[in-house]
């Protein structure tokens, strides 16, 4: 199941979706009636661009291209009910023309909406695979662990809550291990792949558990993190 409480971009919670709707339909208005009050030569209607990048933060990729077409026909209306300071004939070259912009800003939108939203499925597919893995992974920067799914929780003896507060993955190995497990992390982190077996680690509730590791990179929050696979030894 998508946690949608994660994705916060594009909107997906139905709380935001509206209020970015509201602000397009608000803003749409707003630029409509002043244009209307206007006179022609007045390029009021160059403010459709506002509401136009709103929609980038929707999670429909089709919304910008619908709301250009409601655009240009607002647009159109304008142009026949604003009063005129200038020949209609150059009222309306200079909104074809915007008309273009906005089309060609429209599909621009739609495209980078598209690609985002197809990262953030692979990002919520792949995070699903790690929820699910039988093996432990464990995601750490400066022996601080940032992530650590539920097999890894159960192997280490940790609480989600724990997991998260944990700030010393270090030392939680047994001190015997600690130096070996310090060298070797150390190469993983500047790109080796390594592999460590029957390290012993200690449990919050005392007891100890000897796990195989394999140690390497993944990119965490702009920058790079070690992650650790592991299982019982």
């Amino acid at each position: 199941m998508t946690d949608t409480e994660r994705l916060t971009w594009p909107v997906r919670r139905r709380g935001d979706f509206f209020r970015i709707v509201s602000y397009i339909v608000l803003a749409t208005a707003l630029i409509f009636i002043i244009d209307l009050i206007t006179p022609l030569g007045v390029v009021i209607w160059v403010l459709y661009l506002i509401p136009l990048f709103l929609t980038m933060y929707l999670s429909w990729k089709y919304a910008p291209l619908l709301m250009t077409g409601v655009f240009i026909l607002l647009m159109s209306a304008s142009l026949f009910l604003s009063p005129r300071d200038l020949p209609l004939g150059y009222a309306l070259i200079d909104r074809v023309f915007f008309a273009l912009i906005l089309i060609l800003a429209s599909f621009f939108i739609k495209d980078y909406v598209a690609s985002v939203e197809e990262i953030a499925v692979r990002e919520e597919r792949y995070r699903s695979l790690v929820e699910w893995l039988p093996v432990g992974v464990l995601v750490c920067s400066e022996d601080r662990i940032l992530y650590l799914n539920p097999a890894g929780r159960r192997l280490i003896g940790l609480t989600e809550e724990e997991a998260t507060e944990k700030a010393d993955i270090t030392g939680m190995i047994d001190p015997n291990d600690r130096q070996l497990f310090r060298e070797r992390t150390s190469q993983a982190i500047h790109g080796a792949r390594i592999t460590l077996e029957n390290v012993r680690l200690a449990r919050p509730d005392g007891s100890t558990v000897s796990l195989n590791m394999s140690l390497g990179t993944v990119s965490w929050d702009q920058s790079t993190a070690l992650q650790i696979v592991m299982g019982p030894a």
